[in-house]
């Protein structure tokens, strides 16, 4: 064992020796710090929880801080931070925090960059349930109390940088977020009271989970040699702009449930996806767009306005002003917002008591729905080449939901439709395009 460490880090010591004389040449010229702030969207994959678990996506802002060695090989330190509430379990719960440091190895060329990462670091909650022992009279009892914990991440993955300038960077990271949660009081039963001979509080083991997420931001680079070195300014606006952009793109949509739901009160859960762009550029200033969006997460479902797996249409206009290097625009574009499962009313049993109160009990049947929607926001464009831009979109996207049964009174009468209700959905886009 101990021959097989000392091999391996005299294999890492080499390897970074040899990463330092072939950049050499190029120390003098690749900026050495860079700062930057992003959009994060981390998958949680929550252990179970009464039998429950599944995968919650907790979006939030962050920011970056690099020191680049040479052109191969950099360390850096990123935070996160969620205030979107996770679902709350023995491990999870509440906003979330993150910090990662550790280091980025790969090829930098003229207009991108392609780079591994490997950072360890801390994944922390701040609304986790911890069971607590109790009685009531002389039986044992559960509470549970609300506390922060913190667990031991590790984030392995790929980077794409792209620099429309050489002070400038765009970045996106995909990876795997790996939390390991240690080991914590769980409920031995479904039911806070349990028997007497019985303890109503376990110890789980620990466990580990991994997690999809996605990062995309931009950056400033400072240090090193001058305008010289580094990625190539673009085209000047001079130059006619190319007609069509075809793209792909990471969406975050945070859905905001409308009333009327079956168990629970409204809420706001993010939904992770992709999707297409296709563009045409009437002007510099004016385009033409369409977007489809698919979520994987299938939604349960228990309301009768969503679930199942959402999807997305948006097309319309996008205008603005365009620059050497960036463009900033606003949009405004119609579409429709889709999905495959959701729990509608199809009829009512009437069921009369002793008493002579009449109670309706609704039947359901599963079915898909669309809806109306309106996107409305900014685009911001970074153009490392002519023919490339990466592009990240925020804004509100609208959607209306129609007249509908309500399953939730039962008394007398049949119960009230519930009435067209508008509910105000904030998402973030960022992909990257060609133009031709």
């Amino acid at each position: 064992m101990k021959t097989r460490a000392l091999f391996t880090f005299n294999a890492l010591v080499l390897f970074l020796l040899v990463f330092n004389q072939s950049a050499r040449a190029q120390d003098e010229d690749v900026p050495k710090l860079e700062v930057g702030i992003q959009y994060s969207s981390l998958s949680v994959n929550i252990p179970g929880f009464f039998g429950g678990g599944g995968t919650e996506n907790a979006v939030g802002i962050g920011g970056r801080v690099t020191y680049n060695f040479n052109d191969y090989f950099a360390v850096e330190a990123e935070g996160n931070l969620s205030p979107s509430d996770t679902p709350q379990s023995y491990v999870t719960g509440g906003a979330s925090q993150q910090v990662q440091a550790g280091v980025k190895v790969g090829r930098r060329w003229r207009r991108f960059g392609l780079f591994a990462k490997a950072r360890p670091g801390f994944v922390s909650f701040g609304g986790t349930l911890t069971p607590v022992e109790s009685t009531f009279g002389g039986t044992p009892f559960v509470q549970f109390q609300r506390e922060r914990k913190t667990h031991f991440s590790t984030d392995v993955g790929g980077v794409l940088e792209f620099y429309p300038s050489r002070r400038t960077l765009v970045r996106f990271d995909a990876g795997d977020t790996i939390i390991r949660y240690g080991a914590h009081d769980e409920l031995a039963n479904v039911v806070a009271l349990v028997p007497r001979d019985q303890r109503p509080v376990a110890a789980a083991p620990s466990e580990t989970r991994h997690n999809f997420q996605f990062t995309a931001g931009v950056g400033f680079r400072f240090g090193g040699g001058g305008e010289a070195g580094g990625a190539q300014s673009a085209p000047s606006t001079g130059e006619r702009v190319r007609r069509f952009e075809l793209g792909a793109q990471f969406s975050s949509l945070v859905l905001r449930t409308p009333t009327g739901s079956r168990f629970e009160s409204p809420s706001a859960s993010a939904e992770a996806g992709g999707g297409l762009r296709f563009g045409v550029n009437a002007t510099d200033n004016l385009a033409f767009e369409v977007e489809g969006n698919f979520y994987p997460r299938r939604r349960f479902g228990s309301d009768t306005a969503v679930g199942g797996y959402p999807s997305q249409a948006q097309a319309g206009v996008k205008y603005g002003r365009r620059f050497e290097r960036f463009g900033v625009f606003g949009k405004a574009r119609p579409g429709v917002v889709h999905f495959s499962n959701v729990a509608e009313v199809s009829g009512y049993e009437s069921v009369t008591f002793l008493g002579g109160d009449t109670f309706f009990f609704p039947d359901f049947r599963y079915t898909d729905k669309t809806y109306f929607s309106m996107d409305v926001g900014g685009v911001f464009e970074f153009y490392p080449t002519s023919r490339l831009l990466t592009r990240f979109d925020v804004g509100d996207t609208m959607i209306r939901y129609p007249e509908r049964d309500n399953p939730s009174s039962f008394l007398n009468t049949p119960p009230p439709r519930l009435p067209a209700e508008l509910r105000h959905n904030l998402q973030v886009t960022a992909g990257i395009g060609f133009r031709f």
